[in-house]
């Protein structure tokens, strides 16, 4: 088989929905010739341990390596309680120490660390990647993909995380740019539009820019997602881009509005099912709706 193929079939399945097939053939994003196409920063740590494959956790330590971007860490996280369903007696998390917090939140976490080459990532049976969890949850036991589910509703749709919210005054937040990868310019809109569409009586929930829109304070939440989270928490609502923005939002249950580029852009996560209860997807057709929806917020 053609590696970069079935690889780019995983997408093709992802887009219509159909995860089972999907999730199986994304696995191929770990083979040699996929990786020697990704950017540097995207190896397999720690890379002496042997991939999980779905086989019994019982009495074993798993470490779990964080992917891709912040959306997607968010995204994937609510299936890490599956491991400690499955058995595992120690799950160990590998992520950028900006997540610490907001992760550490999760009891089935026994250790979080952003070190690859010693400590307790040296110290465990097996690998493996967080997005590769729904795969495998597909193969488990029926007791596990019932407490996981993985269809229309997926688990943890309703909110995942909880954080008690700070003290701002209640009103929108807004981010108008996505993350600066190949679609940054695609899926983000201008700060004019943003303007016309929600006012200015909204904070900045850009890490780099304020533009038209109330700072947030200058409490550490550009490099702290649980600040991050504390602030959203206290607002009326979001009205963003797709970025790691709209699905931290999400995963807190907060009132969303996640604005899709084109049709042609919009990415397999938002389309088919439903992954936040909180959020409402936009069509660049629809961008009208966003008055009334924060009305009704």
């Amino acid at each position: 088989m053609n590696p970069h193929q079935e690889y780019l079939k995983s997408f093709d399945h992802l887009h219509s929905g159909r995860y089972n097939e999907g999730f199986r053939l994304f696995e191929y994003r770990w083979h040699p010739e996929i990786i020697a196409n990704l950017p540097s920063e995207y190896p397999r740590y720690p890379k002496h341990l042997p991939t999980w494959q779905g086989e019994s956790l019982l009495n074993k330590s798993i470490v779990v390596q964080v992917e891709q971007g912040y959306g997607d860490v968010f995204m994937f996280a609510r299936f890490l309680p599956a491991l400690k369903v499955m058995g595992a007696k120690k799950v160990v998390l590998v992520t950028q120490q900006s997540l610490f917090q907001i992760l550490g939140q999760m009891e089935c976490i026994d250790v979080i660390t952003n070190l690859t080459d010693t400590g307790p990532v040296m110290e465990c049976d097996l690998w493996i990647g967080a997005m590769s969890l729904p795969n495998y949850i597909f193969h488990a036991m029926p007791y596990v993909k019932q407490l996981f589910p993985i269809g229309k509703k997926i688990v943890g749709s309703e909110g995942y995380f909880d954080v008690e919210p700070s003290n701002i005054p209640k009103k929108i937040g807004v981010n108008w740019e996505a993350s600066k990868n190949k679609l940054h310019l695609v899926k983000s809109i201008k700060d004019t539009q943003m303007l016309d569409l929600v006012g200015d009586d909204a904070y900045a929930l850009h890490p780099e820019n304020n533009s038209f829109w109330t700072p947030l304070p200058d409490d550490g939440w550009k490099t702290n997602w649980y600040q991050t989270a504390k602030h959203m928490k206290a607002m009326k609502g979001v009205v963003t881009v797709d970025t790691g923005t709209a699905h931290l939002a999400g995963a807190l249950g907060v009132k969303t509005i996640v604005l899709l580029p084109e049709d042609e852009y919009v990415c397999w996560r938002w389309k088919n099912s439903v992954w936040y209860d909180s959020v409402i997807c936009l069509r660049k057709n629809e961008y009208d709706r966003v008055p009334e929806l924060i009305r009704r917020m």
